[in-house]
């Protein structure tokens, strides 16, 4: 009966020890060197994905630098999470004083994503669904931020947004990292930043295994490639050798810097 007992306090324990894990927040600050930035100034996105169910902590956001975009990389929600918890997630980040940009997950799509799309739209967020948003830097330098949809739900169409990315810098945000693989090898080539997310490291490892690889950053071609461990959880809100991640990037040259 003493072996059950403490069996079962060693159980709760480690699935405390499992929860505090999903909602203990890192902000993983990275920064690039990019010589394409040599004549233009530093530019600093925050980067997040699959919020799932969860709200945002505001001393995260607090311990940002100032951004000067950031960007949703899909499953802002899923089933079960209301308007409300959506809107005030979403607050939080224009709070970040920067352009929003959004990209459809596939957890997105299972509440009603036209009133999804609504209230983002309300709440000033640019949805990016198989589209380019540009926009001007310093000294006239361009940045094209191409947004696709998910392919686990709809087909994607690419060629559109790239036929229309007039940027010196080309920043690919998608949910799902297999998204990547659906370029033509020249689609793939003028990306320059990959932000995606998705797989959550595989959430939950036992000794070092879990269903999917770990999150981090990869060279994928030309292309600096972000794969999110994410914010939030799915199924269960438990996390074990993975971390709940969000991402402040910084891109810049060294010439800045003098």
């Amino acid at each position: 009966m003493v072996y059950v007992v403490l069996l079962l306090l060693i159980g709760s324990l480690f699935l405390r020890y499992m929860f505090k894990k999903a909602h203990a927040d890192y902000l993983e600050k990275t920064i690039w060197e990019e010589e394409k930035f040599s004549n233009t100034k530093p530019l600093t996105i925050f980067f997040i994905s699959d919020i799932h169910k969860r709200i945002i902590n505001d001393e995260t956001l607090s311990k940002t630098d100032e951004v000067d975009l950031t960007v949703i990389g899909g499953d802002l929600c899923e089933k079960g999470v209301s308007l409300k918890r959506i809107k005030e997630n979403i607050v939080k980040l224009k709070n970040l004083n920067a352009p929003v940009i959004f990209v459809w997950g596939n957890n997105d799509y299972e509440i009603n994503f036209h009133d999804l799309e609504v209230l983002l739209k309300e709440n000033g967020v640019h949805i990016l669904c198989d589209e380019v948003m540009e926009f001007e830097l310093a000294n006239e330098f361009k940045l094209s931020v191409i947004g696709l949809d998910s392919p686990s739900i709809k087909d994607v169409y690419p060629n559109y947004a790239f036929d229309n990315a007039i940027g010196e810098y080309v920043i690919l945000a998608i949910h799902e990292p297999k998204t990547y693989h659906l370029l033509t090898e020249q689609q793939q080539n003028r990306v320059d930043l990959v932000l995606s997310g998705h797989t959550h490291g595989g959430q939950i490892r036992i000794l070092g295994w879990g269903l999917q690889p770990r999150g981090g950053w990869k060279q994928k071609g030309k292309s600096n490639f972000l794969i999110s461990e994410g914010y939030g959880t799915t199924k269960l809100p438990l996390r074990l050798g993975t971390r709940a991640t969000c991402h402040q990037i910084t891109i810049h040259s060294k010439s800045f810097e003098k």
